[in-house]
């Protein structure tokens, strides 16, 4: 299931205590998209939502609103049978179901989904002070783990046009809503595609900088959570404690040694964080208590803080983490690899990390998080991120729905390095034929599947005739005046895919398991689908290399969670660059976040109580034989084995040593 919910429900209330949801209207239902409005009160927006039918009424009497639904291909809205009622007198607000009644028929529904999820947005005054603390302990148990106002939030369809109604109905703002031009007859013909793009020239001589640089993983990391950005989130955060009357002092060295304990909470958890402090032998990490005091570290997490309070635009639900979102998304794109090769999807920020998710008594995980478009490489590097606030707050380019839109921000981004003829691939989410001609006049190849109906009448074989061939057969038309074209392969099932760059020759050979056989055989398999499925698979690998090892540790703010989202992020864009930097000595992402913890935790930990403690943590970490990397200083010491002078030095040690020393010091 999946679904958006958007603000703060203050314009909202049930119909009665009398008129649940129904879980008969969603048994039958394998798919629903949910969208909660929230302060909404104009009812010009009433026109916009589809099939939503207002009944004429006497003055003073209560107009009847009637919600409908028509299955559709990609999902079916869920709704009430029974007719809702909302009064439209003066000063009086709209009512409809809420959040909190969804979830409870989700639990009573007994359909054979395995995987729920809704998407939710910050609630409508995130700018305001009262959201920077909206949830309850990290141990409560309750509901669903979600704050009153999101679990009271009303609930009406974000989009149930069907194939039909999709070009004219968009949920949108309809103070100025325009009328689309009637488009140009497309004359579609049977032969294959003559594009006329570039072939991929570029070269990446900051990929050979960063190779010749030999970096660690601490050196990777850094050059997302660079100096710049750590002062920044320094200042912002001992601002926003001296907005509330508290002389925090933090320092870079203590948001450090936060950062890796929060790096470090994703390889090990506790059910509770102060575990890392007890002294009891079962859960002691003398790595964490060594580093800084409990009470310290939940003072400086309590009052993190990317933003200055006094200068928010009201108008962005993410204003309280905007500047980080700008400035993470500079680093990457600054240090991302020049490929040509890119894909762009939907990722999703699980609301509280580990506890995000429900547990319905069916076995069926229901999933709240915050959705992030993402472009990413073939490989996984994130090379751009945007959180998404819903169609309510986000205004689509003309002629194309929200998901085209964000693509088209993102190939403007990959474009400030330069107008290069890159390839993008996302699915049937994101593709249209229309989305196809904007970046073809940007320049940019494109590829994905389609769904039918996006395909601007395309006369294509009927899916039930092409199911009655055998497997690998397929049909396709090219568009004469654009040059894009679309396909119809039949495989397990029926795939339409289109793209303005790549063609249906030549034609190679997949092999596929026969499961009535129980044998393999070969099937003919256009250009085009062979390379959309070697290279459409980014955003799911980053999705797969963030959820692994992710940061457990959550606090009271709405967007703390997502605060970890972005640090696991930049870990596996560091990675990702290890990867391609160090092809002697890589190590696995297990490895290279330890190495990262681990680092942060022993380099920047308290050191005012000298004596045992930090001769301790010397001995354990210099012979563990895990993470030692020699890299350069600029200001030369002495060596720690035969202490003559050294310009090289162990970054996790923090120790000078020759090259030619740096193994006998590391070993007994």
């Amino acid at each position: 299931m999946r679904g958006e919910v958007v603000g703060e429900p203050r314009s909202f209330s049930h119909v009665s205590d009398t008129s649940p949801l129904q879980p008969a209207c969603l048994s039958a239902r394998k798919w629903c998209k949910i969208c909660v409005l929230w302060n909404t009160t104009d009812e010009r927006l009433l026109p916009a939502i589809p099939r939503l039918q207002t009944a004429v009424c006497p003055r003073g009497d209560s107009p009847t609103l009637r919600l409908e639904t028509t299955p559709c291909p990609q999902f079916i809205m869920a709704s009430t049978s029974s007719v809702l009622t909302a009064r439209r007198c003066a000063g009086s607000n709209l009512k409809s179901m809420k959040l909190l009644e969804v979830l409870n028929a989700l639990e009573e529904e007994e359909s054979g989904c395995s995987k729920e999820e809704i998407f939710i947005v910050p609630p409508d005054n995130a700018a305001g002070d009262f959201t920077d603390e909206d949830s309850g302990d990290e141990d409560g148990q309750r509901g669903a783990h979600l704050p009153g106002t999101v679990l009271h939030a009303s609930v009406v369809p974000e989009d149930s046009s069907t194939e039909e109604e999709e070009d004219d109905l968009q949920l949108q703002p309809a103070t100025k809503r325009w009328k689309a031009g009637v488009a140009p007859q497309r004359v579609w013909t049977k032969r294959d595609i003559r594009p006329d793009f570039s072939n991929w020239t570029a070269s990446d001589p900051h990929m050979e900088d960063l190779k010749s640089q030999e970096l660690s993983p601490v050196g990777l990391f850094e050059l997302f959570f660079d100096e710049g950005t750590i002062t920044f989130i320094v200042n912002e955060t001992n601002r926003y404690a001296w907005q509330k009357n508290v002389n925090l002092g933090l320092t870079a060295q203590e948001l450090k040694c936060v950062l890796g304990i929060l790096i470090l909470s994703g390889y090990i958890s506790y059910p509770r964080r102060r575990m890392f402090w007890e002294t009891s032998p079962d859960s002691h990490h003398h790595l964490v208590a060594d580093a800084i005091r409990r009470d310290r570290f939940e003072l400086i997490f309590s009052y993190l803080h990317f933003a200055d309070n006094s200068k928010l635009d009201e108008s962005d639900r993410f204003a309280k983490v905007r500047p980080l979102i700008v400035r993470l998304n500079r680093n990457f794109q600054k240090h991302a690899p020049l490929e040509e090769f890119y894909s762009f999807g939907e990722s999703m920020c699980e609301y509280f990390g580990h506890r995000g998710s429900k547990q319905l008594p069916v076995g069926k995980a229901l999933r709240l998080g915050y959705k992030i478009w993402c472009g990413t490489t073939s490989r996984g590097y994130l090379v751009w991120f945007e959180p998404s606030q819903g169609t309510l707050f986000t205004k689509p380019d003309r002629g194309l729905d929200l998901g085209g839109s964000m693509v088209v921000k993102f190939v403007d981004a990959l474009q400030e390095r330069g107008c290069l003829p890159y390839h993008i691939f996302f699915d049937k989410a994101f593709t249209s034929v229309k989305l196809m001609s904007v970046l073809r006049k940007k320049g940019v190849k494109a590829t994905g599947t389609v769904c039918e109906y996006r395909t601007e009448r395309c006369p294509l074989k009927d899916p039930k005739e092409l199911k009655k061939m055998k497997r690998g057969s397929f049909d396709y038309k090219v568009d004469e005046r654009e040059e894009i074209i679309v396909c119809r392969w039949h495989d397990s099932s029926v795939v339409n895919i289109c793209s303005n760059a790549i063609g249906i020759e030549p034609v190679g050979l997949t092999s596929h398991h026969s499961g009535a056989a129980k044998t393999r055989t070969q099937v003919h398999q256009p250009s085009l689908v062979r390379l959309y499925q070697e290279k459409v698979g980014g955003v799911g690998r980053m999705d797969q290399n963030i959820a692994k090892y992710k940061v457990k540790i959550r606090g009271m703010k709405w967007y703390s969670s997502f605060i970890g989202y972005v640090i696991d992020a930049a870990l596996n864009n560091a990675w990702q660059l290890h990867r391609i930097c160090s092809h002697d000595a890589q190590v696995d992402l297990l490895a290279f976040r330890r190495y990262v913890a681990c680092v942060y935790l022993e380099s920047n930990a308290d050191t005012s109580s000298q004596g045992r403690r930090s001769r301790r943590l010397e001995t354990e970490s210099r012979f563990d034989m895990i993470g030692h990397w020699i890299v350069h200083q600029d200001k030369r010491t002495r060596c720690a084995l035969c202490h003559s002078q050294t310009n090289t030095r162990c970054e996790k040690c923090q120790k000078g040593v020759h090259a030619k020393c740096f193994r006998e010091y590391h070993i007994r």
